[in-house]
């Protein structure tokens, strides 16, 4: 995948796009899994082309009736919610932000007990993501503590 070139990531979604209309049921459970996290990767990404481009496949007519319809949202919406919120809530990009934020609403008006799991399951993930961090940097403060008494200089590690 081609993190740090967001022409060819655009291309790859609009190859897949064609690709996933040519499929069938079937066919999209084989690649699901796979599919939903680079999806939700693609949704989250920074660069507002990627993002927008992968939010363009709630447009497509056949994605939204075979791929991303209500019967197949208990799969796909728990991968690709949390980057969806993270936009909606403040992409720097204002036709990001809308575009996942009419997508957010679109799944809460259809299934909101669905949308309230996903919702509780992406808040429960960023709690402990937060929580992790935290001891992480408790650690790395102990780290520094420890060098510090045993008369290690760390000047120079941040020079």
């Amino acid at each position: 995948w081609p993190w740090t070139n967001a022409a060819k990531q655009v291309l790859f979604l609009n190859e897949l796009e064609e690709v996933l209309e040519l499929c069938r049921g079937e066919q999209l459970v084989q690649v699901q899994d796979n599919l939903f996290r680079l999806l939700a990767a693609c949704l989250g990404s920074s660069h507002f082309q990627v993002a927008e481009r992968a939010l363009y496949y709630w447009n497509s007519e056949h994605l939204c009736v075979n791929v991303l319809s209500q019967s197949k949202a208990a799969i796909f919406l728990p991968y690709v919610f949390g980057p969806l919120s993270k936009s909606a809530a403040g992409h720097w990009n204002q036709a990001v932000e809308g575009l996942a934020q009419s997508i957010l609403k679109m799944y809460m008006e259809m299934d909101i007990q669905l949308y309230d799991k996903c919702s509780r399951e992406n808040n429960e993930k960023l709690r402990k993501a937060e929580a992790d961090r935290e001891a992480s940097q408790q650690k790395w403060n102990s780290i520094m503590d420890s060098a510090t008494a045993a008369g290690i200089d760390l000047s120079k590690l941040y020079d």
